[in-house]
């Protein structure tokens, strides 16, 4: 293989010079830490010869790297004999989430709805225990999309257990993204 054919290889791979894409590394089994992976930066630049009076072609911005983060949810009230109370919440940065942290001492709320751009990324409004998410649980978590600055997210979280008010509190670990 001669030089252009290895940088025509390496340019065109996924995970190369020019590719953008982040991708989260889990470095071994037992390792709660997620590092985010920078692939590449920018776009390849070829020299053209001068004559050919060719526009000038771009593509739009994507992101070139994430950055580990943590996006709080603040202190909501949720009323006693709640039915839904909707949380909207909108990252300053578009963020991956890795995983959702509910503390452990809240207990019997019922998080219906988590929706993202106008999708419930839960199968039914029946409810997910909050307890699910708390950080001694050992349930697997959802495989959360990416959260953009625009349409953040909504959750709806009812209080039909408990006879007093509960706060909804928590926050995501995630890969905050940058252009």
């Amino acid at each position: 293989m001669n030089s252009q054919q290895l940088a025509d290889q390496l340019l065109r791979a996924a995970g190369g010079v020019g590719d953008p894409s982040v991708r989260p590394s889990y470095p071994g089994v037992g390792d709660p830490s997620v590092r985010a992976s920078y692939p590449g930066m920018g776009a390849p630049v070829q020299q053209v010869d001068p004559g050919t009076g060719r526009p000038v072609q771009f593509s739009p911005m994507d992101y070139v790297a994430g950055d580990v983060s943590w996006f709080g949810f603040g202190h909501t009230t949720i009323p006693a004999a709640s039915l839904g109370t909707v949380v909207p919440l909108k990252p300053k940065r578009p963020l991956a989430p890795q995983k959702m942290f509910n503390p452990s001492n809240t207990q019997n709320l019922e998080i219906t709805n988590a929706n993202i751009a106008g999708t419930n990324l839960f199968a039914s409004e029946d409810g997910v225990p909050i307890e699910l998410f708390s950080e001694v649980s050992t349930s697997p978590q959802i495989s959360w999309p990416t959260i953009d600055t625009n349409t953040g997210i909504d959750f709806t979280v009812r209080n039909n257990i408990t006879a007093g008010d509960k706060q909804f509190r928590g926050a995501f670990y995630c890969t905050a993204l940058r252009r």
